[in-house]
């Protein structure tokens, strides 16, 4: 939050590393020094490629979408002074956050989810967010890993052992590298611990200011993979690395004050939970399928979505279960709030959140109605009304570019470019011929 960052000086300003977030949520940047720099903050010009490529540089063909960028000029981007973070031990060198502004603005990531958080305030609500990352790692380089087939990788632990205090302390020097790497550059955790699956660590963030806590999200994911490959390791964020193991979430808690307030408690109510907090659930769950694309924007993510691995299925709240896509966690007014568990590790924090808050606040606005919660495993078609979410990407994407929500919420040029960056990406795949389908057909068929 403002009153907690410290800005860089003139000095450290001149060894600044600027970085703006992708459609995918990849962090691209570039160093400026010395007179392209200011005290104040500043604009500098940065290719508009970036929202253009996808996550492999290929430039997006113009026939997948009405106004593409025109890739080949360059866009202004508004550099945030306020969030310079050292990213070298000797702090001598500071990263600064960047959006797009101008023409560009509009389909800015951050720039949406500032859209987002701007109607929360004309309703008299701010959102307090803290996002919880699981991600893999594997005793691979870089090199090492582009020899050897998948199913040869190293992870750093073989098998489950979720919250293994033994594999902790084995893994102590390891632990306190990645707690000083976030101490360091202003990422405070409030846990760390392994999770279910080889080589598979959670991390929370410590909750804050909702933009403050998209910026330090998208900064935890780029770090920790410069850390992991810095170690001769690598780590993903991949939604799912195998069809053995459980997937990796990237569960966002979520509660919203008004005057001070937790808006989202109401102690005489049933489960505390306020008025506010039933419409802004039902309104995450009825516009859920629309934008769930923005939750799960990757052929991969939804490989995730699948019965008995801990993820939803399906449109659904319930009191603290973890089946559902929308935990509600009870608590005292400080503690009292929801877990938006739709969306995986494989997300962009800032249009993930936008999906959650989006939603919820035109629960808000049409006074949504919320359905009873499920008891038991959501994803048993045995609770009513049972709609599954989409089962692909390119589903997903047709709901959300035909949504007219979508774009009273996110602005119709974001949703056109957005929804032509995920139909490349679903066609990308689909020409690929996998191990998978060489294995299953190669002699039977």
């Amino acid at each position: 939050m403002a009153s907690e960052i410290q800005v860089a000086g003139a000095d450290e300003a001149r060894k600044a590393l600027i970085g703006v977030c992708d459609f995918d949520g990849i962090l691209r940047g570039k160093h400026v020094f010395a007179d392209d720099v200011s005290d104040e903050g500043w604009t500098i010009k940065f290719s508009e490629a970036v929202l253009g490529w996808d996550c492999s540089d290929r430039v997006i063909p113009a026939n997948f979408g009405q106004e593409p960028p025109s890739i080949f000029g360059d866009a202004n981007l508004r550099v945030l002074s306020g969030t310079a973070r050292p990213v070298s031990n000797r702090h001598d060198r500071y990263l600064y956050l960047a959006e797009f502004a101008g023409g560009h603005e509009s389909i800015c990531p951050r720039g949406v989810l500032r859209k987002v958080l701007r109607r929360a305030a004309d309703h008299g609500y701010s959102c307090a967010v803290g996002f919880e990352f699981e991600f893999m790692l594997f005793n691979e380089s870089v090199e090492t890993i582009e020899k050897k087939p998948y199913d040869q990788w190293v992870p750093l632990t073989r098998g489950p052992f979720g919250y293994s205090v033994a594999r902790t302390l084995g893994s102590n020097e390891l632990f306190e590298e990645i707690l000083a790497l976030c101490e360091n550059a202003r990422l405070p955790l409030s846990g760390l611990h392994f999770e279910t699956g080889p080589g598979a660590i959670e991390a929370s963030l410590r909750h804050c200011d909702a933009l403050e806590a998209s910026d330090r999200a998208v900064v935890f994911k780029s770090m920790l993979k410069s850390w992991a490959q810095k170690r001769g390791m690598m780590a993903t964020f991949m939604a799912k690395v195998s069809e053995n193991w459980p997937g990796q979430s990237g569960h966002i808690h979520i509660s919203m004050s008004s005057n001070g307030q937790n808006a989202f408690y109401e102690g005489e109510a049933s489960r505390n939970i306020s008025r506010t907090m039933s419409q802004f659930l039902g309104g995450q769950l009825k516009y859920m399928n629309d934008f769930c694309v923005l939750a799960a924007p990757n052929v991969n993510s939804y490989k995730r979505l699948r019965p008995g691995y801990w993820a939803p299925t399906c449109p659904s709240w319930g009191v603290d279960n973890r089946s559902c896509a929308v935990r509600v966690i009870p608590g005292d007014k400080s503690a009292h709030r929801l877990e938006y568990r739709l969306s995986g590790a494989d997300v962009n924090p800032y249009l993930a959140l936008a999906c959650a808050i989006g939603s919820g606040i035109l629960g808000i606005e049409e006074n949504a109605v919320l359905a009873a919660p499920i008891v038991g495993d959501a994803s048993e078609e045995k609770h009513p009304p049972f709609e599954r979410l989409p089962q692909n990407l390119s589903e997903a994407t047709s709901r959300f570019e035909q949504s007219p929500k979508a774009m009273d919420v996110f602005g119709e040029r974001f949703v056109e470019a957005f929804s032509r960056s995920r139909r490349w990406e679903w066609e990308a795949v689909q020409h690929r011929v996998s191990d998978c389908e060489r294995q299953r057909y190669f002699e039977a068929i």
